[in-house]
């Protein structure tokens, strides 16, 4: 057997795992987007743009040849295989290229132990077609390379699945020893617990809640979107101290049992549900199992604790009444003229381009005050609305909270209008990603004063069967409130698009664009000074086009 081609086609392996290197680092990115869930990552690789990217292509195409004079020229196969996997990895490696990434890869130490298992798995496969040949069989080696060239993409995505399916032990005994260190902290410091769930509004809710407080008490609310069990365990470890007398915990789910999970940790005595939709129904399936899943924050709240339900939604009604049933302690909250009269409302409604004005009542407790907020939006009322009520419930001034709300800050990226230092006004609602929320931020966009209304989205997704609806019923009221829209491509441009149409919206003021960075060469093109820019719901990577 020729050393040269034992050789060749042992550095054609060093070169594979470097072009594996590369693919793998962006899947490796999508892995932790997708937070590890191996069913939503493997889909996302099955798309042709992914498993026939042109680099894996243009490297199969060599490949194949080499399979091929290896076949003709037996005396030479190992050498011709070590030649073509030799060019067919420097080709994969020149030509690979990925959209530029919104979120970078953090090197975690889950992450690390997961490429590390990857990495171990890799190497065995690139061993494969140098120890074929030396048994003597440097054709089949020639086909091994090939089929590890043509699979390069798929390759990256099954070690990372596979390394995180073998360190799934591992992790779990961080994760439980984590959980205890959490508890016991819990046990040892026993904050005031305020549970803070929902569909939508969680976020600006907690964060609401926590400025009002501020000065009055020691509050520490969950930091960013820490709303899993183990991002709000770590916010536990590592920032609650024995002088948050107050923790305001924001908690998410993408299962059954997740909040429930999370409520076993906290113990909240006070819990509020700010909304009940079809948030995350691509994961649930259905809204009977969001409903559900919700109410597991409820059920968590002891009856000698209060829940606060927002009922302006079917789904908070019901889960208002089950929880009555239930024999909890139920307030719930709205506007007044929703057809659930809410214990708590927010009345004589003015939403305008600085902010808000509206009445704050809860008559069951006869109390009444004027409120002004500089939020943007009309669903920022509620969120406040509720955060009254739950200062009021915690025995803290409400003089002092209302005083509070008049100075509130926005969540970042959430209806946050930006300094740009030119002309047009921007506005970042970046975060905002539901059915609810983007409504909201037309609403907030057609009050602003100026020139052109645009709006830049790539859409709304995982929203399940509900998914096309939504994103035609967006259109349409964009192409109500908007005078040029621009879509940023990714899964429902194609629904977005035809709501725009029909909402009657000219196609030549709908812009196609694959990145934000052409979205913001449209911008520079199509707006004049006054102009007003919204830039709603940015998806993460893996609802992406591929530039």
């Amino acid at each position: 057997m020729s050393a040269l081609g034992i050789a060749l086609l042992a550095l054609g392996g060093a070169l594979w795992l470097v072009a594996l290197a590369r693919v793998s680092l962006v899947a490796a990115r999508m892995l932790q987007i997708e937070e590890y869930e191996a069913r939503r990552f493997l889909r996302w690789g099955t798309a042709p743009s992914w498993l026939a990217h042109r680099s894996v292509m243009l490297g199969t195409g060599i490949a194949a040849v080499g399979l091929i004079a290896a076949a003709v020229q037996r005396d030479g196969a190992a050498i011709i295989a070590g030649i073509a996997w030799v060019a067919a990895s420097v080709t994969a490696t020149w030509w690979w290229r990925w959209t530029p990434p919104k979120r970078a890869l953090v090197l975690t130490a889950r992450m690390r132990r997961v490429l590390g298992a990857a990495a171990a798995v890799a190497v065995l496969l690139a061993a494969a077609p140098p120890l074929l040949a030396v048994q003597g069989v440097p054709v089949v080696a020639a086909a091994a390379v090939l089929m590890l060239i043509a699979s390069l993409a798929a390759v990256a995505m099954l070690v990372l699945a596979g390394g995180d399916l073998l360190m799934r032990p591992v992790e779990r005994a961080v994760q439980r020893r984590y959980l205890r260190l959490a508890a016991r902290k819990m046990s040892e410091l026993r904050p005031l617990v305020v549970a803070v769930a929902g569909s939508y509004g969680k976020t600006s809710t907690k964060h609401i809640l926590a400025q009002m407080v501020t000065g009055q008490v020691e509050v520490m609310p969950t930091r960013k979107s820490f709303n899993t069990l183990m991002g709000v365990t770590r916010v536990i470890n590592e920032d609650l101290q024995a002088q948050h007398r107050l923790f305001v915990v924001e908690m998410d789910a993408y299962a059954p049992g997740e909040i429930a999970a999370i409520c076993d940790l906290v113990h909240p005595s006070v819990s509020v549900l700010t909304s009940v939709g079809p948030q995350h129904l691509e994961r649930f399936g259905t809204m009977d199992a969001i409903r559900d899943s919700l109410y597991e924050v409820v059920a968590a709240t002891p009856t000698d604790g209060h829940a606060f339900i927002y009922t302006g939604d079917d789904g908070g009604a019901a889960l208002a009444e089950r929880a009555s049933v239930d024999r909890r302690t139920v307030t719930s909250y709205g506007f007044e003229s929703t057809v659930h009269v809410p214990d708590v409302v927010a009345t004589d409604v003015h939403a305008e381009a600085a902010g808000s004005r509206f009445v704050w009542r809860w008559p069951g407790r006869r109390l009444e005050r004027q409120v002004i907020i500089p939020l943007l939006g009309r669903h920022q009322v509620l969120n406040v609305t509720v955060a009254l009520a739950v200062v009021h419930e915690l025995g803290y001034s409400l003089d002092a909270a209302v005083a509070a709300a008049a100075s509130l800050e926005p969540v970042e990226h959430r209806l946050q209008i930006m300094p740009t230092g030119g002309a047009i006004t921007v506005i970042d609602d970046s975060y905002n990603a539901n059915p609810v929320g983007v409504h909201n931020g037309l609403d907030v966009l057609a009050a602003m004063n100026g020139g052109a209304k645009v709006l830049v989205t790539p859409g709304l997704v995982e929203l399940g069967s509900a998914e096309d609806a939504e994103n035609r019923r967006y259109g349409e009221h964009a192409a109500a409130v908007c005078d040029r829209v621009i879509v940023v491509a990714a899964r429902p441009a194609a629904a977005l698009t035809a709501g725009l149409e029909r909402g009657g919206l000219s196609a030549d003021r709908i812009h196609l664009v694959r990145s934000l960075q052409e979205a913001s060469a449209v911008i520079a093109r199509v707006t004049r000074a006054g102009d007003v820019v919204l830039f709603a719901n940015d998806l993460p990577d893996t609802y992406r086009a591929r530039a």
